[in-house]
């Protein structure tokens, strides 16, 4: 037989016989068979035509390669050995291993929190974010608690789930504090019940002034027209002056009780306990949510009643007690602390605070309550340093990257920004994320397709099968397609995305690099490799090998797949997980002080200290 004969028939014989590789030893005799059978047909027809078509007739009179394996599979199962029928299950098993551990590698929240990080961006204008908050398994009255909180139901609703939880949870009081907070807030058909809800506050809760402060704006509010914001009080602005008598000695009777009470901080730390919140930015997000939806009801009753308290000065000046006008207005010592001195008070409660402070300053140079102007002067000195210290705007996040840079908020008045890191980092791992998940993506949606082409041609009559490419192939493979470009990746990431540019060139390099250039480029050299492969063994020429091209890069680009998701993604994760455990702007953690801690810790005391 001439040797180039010999050769493709040698091919041949070694294609229809690859699906037996399992099991080597028979892949081998079957093969050596197979190319007898094949040199005696090849000799028939060599009397009858030329060399080349004998070599083809020959091949033809064995049938199509694929059919031909299948069926050299089929007759030889039962003659495989028990580790290559092991092998061969395994190997059948590897696709749907592989996509359905991509599947599981997804991280969902990253995505979710990034995309939701980009729409606040987006709408900064906005600053509620719509988070889809998920909760655990909640009772009735949890329910009711979380719906009053996240002002999911209209107002005349959210009192109605109040009133409902405080009628059977009387000796709560908590519920029993939140619910008269809003009965004096608002001017409904509640209204009536305050009284009672008033009485049983000061039965359960009898230290805390909240009860009699109350009470005492609702008398200020019949009694008298308080100023406005900028306004002076008018002679004609009381009304009734046996109530604002009353809510005077109310006031005064509260003074002697301790720091007001709203039980915010313990509604707050319920309601987190409801929420489904994990170490990563959509947790943040959740936190930061919770505290924008809190009730701020403190700061308005702290004006109400400071523009009550200083309206009563007017008039005592005005009817010449003065002494008892500057007796009452130094009252702001033991009124205004009582409002910031707890724990868990908020930054707008504080600041609220030292507003009134501005105003009890306007009544004391109207009063000449000479004694009282330096004090507070310095606490009025303090809010304008508090508000010069408050930053502008919010620099965003600039870039992505597993190595990215990130931008600091800018401040008035504040050079040290390196408290600000941990967000900003914190938002850049979730970025990374949420661009390795659209990767993942558009990863899924190649291979959905290749597998759909390589079904259309198996429906075809075409059966689509592994090829088994050397070792070689494989690690240049991994070398250039996958492990060279991951490291590119966080070098782009850094150098050109975290370096500076233009703000779409910081934002697209890597994400492009990601998501388009890297895949494309590995399935480049992917589709190379199996066609020099298959021109090798003489089937690149054959139609019928389309389908097993489809099926091959189908399983090479879920390898890409599962290192993105198996490797990178859990390096994202920890990064998340590690930024959101340490000391941060707004995620507390349990014997973590938060930054936001600190610095309302800071003013508070510093607003105590010049109080006295």
């Amino acid at each position: 037989m001439e040797k180039a004969s010999c050769v493709e028939l040698r091919k041949y014989a070694k294609l229809c016989a690859k699906s037996l590789a399992d099991d080597a030893e028979i892949c081998q005799q079957v093969e050596q068979e197979l190319f007898a059978h094949l040199e005696d047909a090849f000799a028939e027809e060599r009397e009858k035509s030329s060399e080349e078509n004998a070599c083809k007739n020959a091949m033809r009179r064995f049938g199509n390669p694929e059919e031909l394996s299948s069926q050299l599979a089929e007759g030889n199962a039962k003659r495989l050995s028990r580790h290559a029928k092991m092998r061969r299950v395994v190997k059948w098993l590897a696709l749907p291993l592989l996509v359905v551990g991509v599947l599981l590698c997804l991280d969902r929240r990253s995505i979710l929190s990034s995309v939701t990080l980009l729409k606040w961006i987006l709408h900064s204008s906005n600053l509620h974010m719509d988070l889809g908050l998920t909760t655990r398994t909640l009772t009735d009255d949890e329910q009711m608690l979380f719906d009053y909180y996240f002002h999911k139901h209209r107002p005349d609703e959210e009192i109605h789930h109040l009133a409902h939880l405080y009628d059977f949870h009387r000796d709560n009081a908590m519920l029993c504090a939140i619910y008269a907070l809003e009965l004096a807030s608002r001017k409904s058909t509640f209204s009536e019940q305050l009284p009672e809800v008033l009485a049983n506050g000061r039965r359960i809760d009898a230290g805390n002034p909240l009860y009699d402060y109350l009470e005492c704006s609702v008398l200020l509010r019949e009694s008298c027209k308080l100023p406005g914001k900028n306004e002076k009080p008018t002679p004609d602005a009381v009304q009734n002056r046996r109530k604002l008598d009353e809510a005077m000695a109310l006031y005064r009777r509260a003074l002697s009780k301790g720091p007001v009470r709203t039980y915010g901080g313990e509604l707050k730390e319920r309601i987190r306990g409801m929420l489904k919140i994990e170490e990563d930015l959509l947790g943040g997000m959740h936190l930061m949510e919770l505290a924008a939806s809190e009730r701020l009801h403190l700061p308005t009753l702290c004006r109400t009643v400071t523009k009550g308290v200083l309206l009563y000065c007017d008039l005592l000046h005005k009817e010449g007690e003065n002494a008892k006008a500057r007796e009452l207005l130094g009252t702001w010592r033991t009124f205004l602390p009582q409002f910031v001195g707890r724990d868990g008070v908020c930054l707008v409660e504080v600041i609220g605070a030292m507003r009134q402070a501005e105003l009890f300053l306007q009544c004391a140079r109207r009063i000449n309550a000479i004694d009282e102007i330096p004090t507070l002067q310095a606490v009025t000195g303090l809010d304008k340093e508090m508000q010069a210290s408050i930053y502008r705007d919010l620099s965003h996040l600039r870039a992505g990257g597993l190595l990215s840079a990130f931008v600091p908020p800018n401040f008035r008045g504040l050079d040290n920004l390196d408290e600000w890191k941990v967000e900003r980092r914190l938002e850049a791992a979730a970025f990374d994320a949420m661009s390795l998940g659209l990767a993942c993506l558009l990863l899924l949606v190649a291979m959905a397709f290749l597998g759909l082409q390589a079904l259309r041609l198996r429906l075809g009559g075409r059966n689509p099968f592994l090829f088994l490419l050397p070792a070689s192939v494989y690690a240049r493979l991994f070398l250039r397609g996958i492990l060279l470009p991951a490291l590119a990746y966080p070098v782009l990431a850094y150098f050109i995305a975290g370096r500076g540019g233009l703000p779409i060139v910081q934002q697209v390099v890597p994400i492009a690099w990601l998501c388009l250039l890297w895949p494309a480029f590995y399935g480049f050299c992917c589709h190379n490799a199996l066609k020099t492969w298959m021109r090798s063994i003489g089937a690149e020429a054959q139609d019928a090998f389309r389908a097993s091209l489809s099926l091959n890069l189908l399983v090479l680009l879920a390898v890409l797949l599962l290192f993105h998701g198996c490797i990178l993604r859990p390096i994202a994760d920890w990064r998340q997980r590690h930024y959101a455990r340490l000391e941060t702007l707004v995620l507390p953690r349990p014997g973590i002080q938060t930054l936001e801690q600190r610095i309302i810790q800071n003013w508070q005391t510093r607003f105590l200290q010049r109080c006295q």
